[in-house]
């Protein structure tokens, strides 16, 4: 279990046994040395644990004699009592990236006591709506992490994450976020991504850069910015009949289908995938078209997938942190969970996978 979650299962440990009546007002709590012991903290772990219960109204500390629980503490936690699983809801459980996300998001969740339910959206609107209605009309209250479907277009669902929010429940978005709201999210910084990813083409030489995002995704628009803020402060054009734009339904239906994306394509010398399975799809369209990855045109995506290492032409990827999101993601549900409410955003900076699917470009090229 990593620090900041072993810390975060020492103060609901003590949090839990206030609300269960365990420990009643005036009982004496475990010393920052018993609980380090109980736990295998350092003591100043242990000691900003038990801070974290005294700046909730739980305990309080008497000079020279210990730390105390006080009086009429978690009255009112109990009422508004948050239960012990945490409602997890994404896209999708079996692309290439969401398996690794969520199995360590249930372990750190599991380690520190909560249970986890996974439900799925299949990126589909009317599928989110049903779910948080029901979880409305249930009155649950279990902590959400969620992955927002179609979080790059308006959504007629933020209403019902309003009003879950209101209720005091724990929210946290991942992956992706739902712009118009003021949600907490764990994501990569997308933006900066698309910025890396355009920076290494044009420092490999090329010029003729075009690119495909996702509509739908909140991820498409905000890698499309970056790809922009580099070909901007590069001094290159602005070509907007090389941009390509896809959204779930033409992923699904097979983009391979669409002639049109190697037509906008004419021309360049590079292009900015979405994501590795787009990358891997153009590098099969390209193959059929008599087009050589990457002398005639080089590739870079975005997740440092399995399938970027497995497409014929090995793919540069911006790494996904995966494992880590799911990690990070916990860790800060489980924060959300013990203490007020603050802002536990975190986006993680991009880093880049080189592999062969770059050519330095020169006008020698053969």
């Amino acid at each position: 279990m990593s620090r900041s979650a072993k810390y975060l299962e020492a103060a609901g440990w003590i949090r839990e046994r206030i609300l269960s009546g365990e420990l009643r007002p005036g009982d004496r709590v475990e010393s920052e040395n018993e609980l380090s012991g109980i736990f295998g903290l350092s003591r100043q772990t242990a000691r900003h644990a038990l801070e974290t219960l005294v700046e909730q109204g739980l305990l309080e500390r008497v000079r020279g004699s210990g730390t105390y629980v006080r009086e009429g503490a978690g009255a009112e936690q109990k009422k508004e009592q948050l239960s012990d699983t945490v409602t997890i809801v994404s896209t999708y459980v079996d692309s290439y990236i969401f398996p690794r996300i969520l199995q360590s998001m249930i372990q750190i969740l599991e380690e520190a006591g909560f249970g986890a339910k996974v439900m799925l959206t299949n990126n589909e609107l009317e599928t989110e709506r049903r779910l948080l209605m029901r979880y409305l009309e249930e009155e649950s209250r279990d902590p959400m992490i969620v992955e927002p479907v179609m979080s790059g277009l308006p959504s007629p669902n933020v209403k019902y994450y309003r009003r879950i929010w209101e209720k005091g429940i724990p929210i946290l978005f991942f992956h992706s976020y739902y712009p118009e709201l003021t949600i907490p999210h764990i994501s990569m910084d997308d933006v900066k991504a698309g910025r890396a990813a355009a920076e290494y083409l044009i420092s490999q030489g090329h010029r003729e850069i075009g690119g495909i995002f996702k509509r739908d995704d909140g991820q498409g628009p905000r890698r499309y910015k970056g790809f922009l803020e580099a070909v901007c402060q590069a001094g290159i054009p602005i070509r907007e009949e090389r941009i390509c734009w896809f959204d779930t339904l033409e992923l699904k239906d097979g983009l391979e289908k669409n002639p049109w994306i190697l037509k906008r394509l004419s021309g360049c010398t590079a292009c900015v995938c979405y994501n590795d399975q787009v990358g891997h799809i153009l590098t099969g369209m390209c193959r059929q078209a008599g087009i050589r990855v990457p002398q005639d045109l080089s590739i870079v995506s975005f997740d440092n997938s399995e399938l970027a290492k497995l497409n014929s032409v090995p793919l540069t990827s911006i790494a996904h942190p995966m494992e880590k999101l799911g990690e990070k993601t916990a860790e800060a549900m489980l924060k959300m969970i013990q203490g007020p409410r603050e802002d536990v955003t975190y986006e993680f900076v991009p880093e880049m996978e080189i592999r062969s699917s770059v050519f330095p470009f020169s006008n020698s090229n053969p």
